[in-house]
């Protein structure tokens, strides 16, 4: 009896300790994580971003009740090396093969959803994962986060539009936690990629004339329809979004999960996706999770989706791996108030190999870019090389000029290539770039003036460069050494886009 009460006091010391380290930092509550991304969507296309033609009720919510941040960015304007680096929490050049599309994470590198699953979490997923990819490979992560949940289809759907029923497989997880362990949850959307359903965002009331036409694209009715139609399925992204919200509140959960929604990579059109532009890797970023967050803030600092996995891990007590080379933004979600924080988060770094073999060799074209606040500064490394694919290189379901997607816009481009009074355009799309680029955000959203060569701005430019090359140093990327492994990965699998 009293070895038992020596143990049972034994037990209750331990737990303090661990919960109270100092009487100010109180035992971390592990919360329910529930993570939305979907595919190919730039940051300003949400309501709570200023766009006043997308209707996105669900995310101006968490965003009005909860954290959006202005400066968010992709590691990658790829989806499955984007996707691998928030897995993974690192930069993409230091994922071998997973930095390139149709490559595969290997298993030396940790996943975030792994430890959350080794630490007591229910984990699980819905919709586009990490892909595409090369499968069953020898010594790689086929399916890095969990059971997948996706038994519902809708019949009747949109053409373009999963059929995949993502709230309805959110709640068979949450069913299936019959233990109430803290879970989290992957959901995938397929949209905004292409294809979309021609017309259906008219047909869906989105008002064309109030569309805003970034300055790298004409303004023309082709343009504009063709937005309408990626802004259509962005909608049915929120719906499903909306659904989950719901579910979580009838379960009486809400308050005690964070929600977050973002996007892998910018939207399927010219100069924005398989760019290091702001349209290829800015993204949406909002959290939400209830009383642990105050409501309305808005954060400035630059952040990078490779911050997620460690910002998780933290949250639930869990330390973070020595091989991430993102950082926790718990700080600046919980203690940071609107605005910009001096300090950490001064900048994140973008980098891009290639997408699709788009040029003779399979050659990519390889470019690294810092983004502060006011400024993105970018270093392309072979400018010698078209920077969107070679017009005689043709790819299977992208043609030429593969990087940049099929679609509408891009065939108004192609039809008006060799006409001089469309030249601007097309150099701004398809041209060949510098092998140094700079951008001045607040005055040039749409990065149409490069002042790399400017006298006017050479510290500035200077300043980055020597913060880009520190940071990829430190982070051990090949090509700070001259080296280009990715030349060599024989990974050029086409598949469908969807």
């Amino acid at each position: 009896m009293r070895k038992g009460i020596y143990i049972l006091a034994g037990t209750f010391l331990l737990l303090l300790l661990t919960c109270s380290r100092n009487r100010s930092e109180p035992c971390p509550l592990r919360p329910n994580i529930l993570l939305v991304i979907t595919d190919d969507q730039s940051w300003e296309h949400a309501g709570c971003y200023g766009d006043r033609a997308v209707r996105t009720p669900s995310v101006d919510r968490l965003s009005q009740e909860g954290v959006r941040f202005e400066n968010a960015y992709a590691a990658c304007p790829s989806c499955s090396p984007s996707r691998a680096a928030i897995l993974t929490g690192q930069d993409i050049y230091r994922l071998e093969e997973g930095g390139v599309l149709t490559g595969f994470i290997r298993d030396k590198f940790v996943l975030f959803p792994q430890i959350l699953a080794e630490n007591g979490y229910h984990v699980g997923s819905t919709g586009k994962r990490y892909w595409p990819r090369t499968q069953n490979v020898v010594g790689a992560v086929d399916e890095p986060i969990g059971k997948v949940y996706n038994v519902p289809h809708q019949e009747g759907v949109p053409e373009g539009i999963s059929r995949l029923d993502y709230s309805a497989s959110f709640k068979l997880f949450l069913e299936d936690n019959q233990n109430g362990d803290p879970f989290f949850f992957w959901v995938g959307t397929s949209e905004p990629h292409r294809p979309y359903e021609t017309g259906r965002g008219v047909s869906t009331g989105i008002d064309t004339s109030a569309i805003r036409i970034p300055g790298f694209m004409p303004d023309v009715p082709v343009v504009r329809l063709d937005l309408a139609d990626y802004m259509s399925e962005i909608e049915w992204a929120d719906r499903a979004l909306g659904e989950m919200i719901v579910i979580l509140e009838e379960k009486g959960m809400l308050e005690t999960t964070l929600i977050i929604f973002t996007s892998d990579n910018g939207m399927p059109f010219p100069r924005a996706k398989a760019t290091l532009y702001d349209h290829g890797v800015r993204m949406p970023l909002v959290m939400r999770w209830g009383s642990h967050l105050k409501e309305g803030r808005l954060i400035t600092n630059p952040v990078s989706l490779i911050d997620l996995g460690p910002t998780f891990l933290e949250l639930a007590g869990i330390e973070i791996p020595e091989q991430m080379t993102g950082r926790s933004i718990k700080d600046l979600l919980q203690k940071h108030p609107s605005g910009f924080l001096q300090g950490e988060h001064q900048f994140v770094v973008s980098a891009f190999e290639k997408h699709v073999p788009a040029r003779p060799d399979s050659l990519g074209f390889p470019r690294r870019a810092i983004h502060t606040e006011e400024w993105t500064y970018i270093i392309n490394y072979e400018p010698d090389r078209y920077p969107m694919g070679c017009e005689d290189v043709w790819i299977p379901w992208w043609d030429n000029f593969g990087e940049t997607d099929p679609g509408p816009a891009k065939e108004y481009f192609k039809e008006r290539m060799n006409q001089p009074e469309f030249r601007e355009f097309w150099q701004l799309a398809f041209g060949k770039v510098p092998g140094e680029e700079l951008y001045q955000k607040k005055e040039d959203p749409d990065m149409l003036v490069n002042l790399a060569q400017d006298p006017g701005y050479a510290s500035v430019k200077a300043g980055l460069r020597r913060k880009l090359e520190q940071y990829l140093l430190e982070t051990s990327d090949p090509r700070i050494s001259g080296l280009s492994p990715w030349d060599a990965y024989n990974l050029d699998k086409p598949v469908p886009p969807k």
